[in-house]
């Protein structure tokens, strides 16, 4: 596979079907983490943790970076579905509700889920005030919107959902506005003139220059997203190859300098997704069944783990007590319950869901 003459794209086309197993895995991987930094970051697990080398504690309090790899997949993955496309106001149109239609069944379900979970605990646990929930919130929560209408998420993992959304909007607006030709190199001038000032004041943001924003507005992690954004570009066009560098470095470095972990992540990440591409890898790298299971239940494991995790240690110290080996125990049974519950809300619904959202087709090329 070797760069085309007609603007240096890869000679061999990527349809929007291609099954990216690298992407897949670093998906699962990121989940794992986050469930298992969920365990210690709810104090489940405080002597258990106590008694760990110091590697494995560091390795677990990190765990809560899967989220910043989560954003960049994102950005790589939408790109590449939108690669060969020219936006349109239909295009729009059918790309938000494939979206939608894929993110949303399993949303709902884990809205319920935290809603039923957090009432069966107040009326199980003795001294346990019941928690209240509006209509306000629930429906603000149904569209993405509690971060920005300034409630609180019904699950702590919900606030990622919000800034996905509008990644994914602002991306496509991007390229409406931009009339992209997905014909032309780098989309376009024009496209790539408006690309190139986003991802310049999305600068902003790691450098600590940028404003503080009314919480829940997606531009303070905006440039997570373009990181992907660009490694797909860089990969499918080598002239986009000195923009992308220059862009991760200035937040690799600044990220360094600040100590901001976050961003650290998310250039490496951006980084490993080009050069595993260049090396023509992205399909066949860490094609292992066990990962590639752990990518595909991997939007349901980030969804619903944290009411299985408390409702399993809940009531696994009732029956064992609490101590070093009963915190190692429950770990254990809990990270598998999260697995299996996963697992049957991938088949149930969000199977079904990606099924369905397939059928919305985009238009010819």
């Amino acid at each position: 596979k070797t760069p085309a003459k007609l603007g240096t794209h890869l000679a061999t086309s990527k349809p929007s079907s291609t099954r990216f197993v690298f992407v897949d895995a670093l998906r699962g991987l990121a989940a794992l983490a986050v469930m298992l930094w969920h365990a210690q970051e709810a104090g489940h697990i405080p002597e258990l943790f106590s008694h760990m080398p110091s590697w494995l504690q560091v390795g677990l309090y990190y765990g809560k970076l899967g989220v910043p790899v989560f954003f960049v997949l994102s950005g790589f993955v939408i790109a590449h579905s939108l690669f060969d496309r020219r936006m349109s106001l239909s295009l729009f149109g059918r790309f938000t509700l494939r979206r939608l239609i894929r993110l949303d069944p399993p949303y709902w379900f884990a809205i319920t889920l935290g809603i039923g979970f957090s009432v069966l605990a107040s009326a199980v646990v003795i001294g346990r005030p019941p928690v209240e929930y509006s209509l306000g919130q629930i429906v603000a929560h149904l569209f993405y919107l509690q971060g920005i209408l300034g409630y609180q998420n019904i699950n702590s993992v919900f606030w990622t959902l919000c800034y996905e959304i509008q990644f994914y909007l602002a991306y496509a607006i991007l390229l409406a506005v931009g009339r992209n030709d997905n014909e032309a190199r780098f989309q376009g001038g024009r496209t790539a003139t408006l690309f190139l000032i986003a991802g310049s004041v999305s600068l902003l943001w790691p450098l600590g220059l940028g404003p503080d924003l009314p919480r829940g507005l997606f531009p303070p992690y905006w440039h997570s997203f373009l990181l992907g954004v660009a490694a797909y570009w860089a990969w499918r066009d080598r002239g986009v190859l000195p923009v992308f560098a220059g862009y991760a470095l200035i937040i690799g470095v600044s990220a360094i300098a600040r100590g901001s972990s976050f961003s650290l992540v998310c250039a490496v990440t951006a980084t490993t997704l080009l050069l595993v591409g260049i090396f023509n890898r992205l399909e066949t790298t860490w094609n292992w069944r066990w990962l590639q299971f752990l990518g595909a239940i991997s939007y349901s494991l980030y969804l619903t783990h944290n009411p299985i995790t408390g409702a399993t240690f809940r009531v696994g110290y009732l029956i064992t007590g609490h101590n070093v080996y009963t915190e190692a125990l429950w770990w254990a049974v809990s990270s598998v319950f999260c697995i299996a519950f996963a697992g049957a809300v991938w088949w149930a619904i969000e199977r079904p869901s990606i099924r369905f959202a397939r059928k919305i087709g985009y238009l010819k090329r």
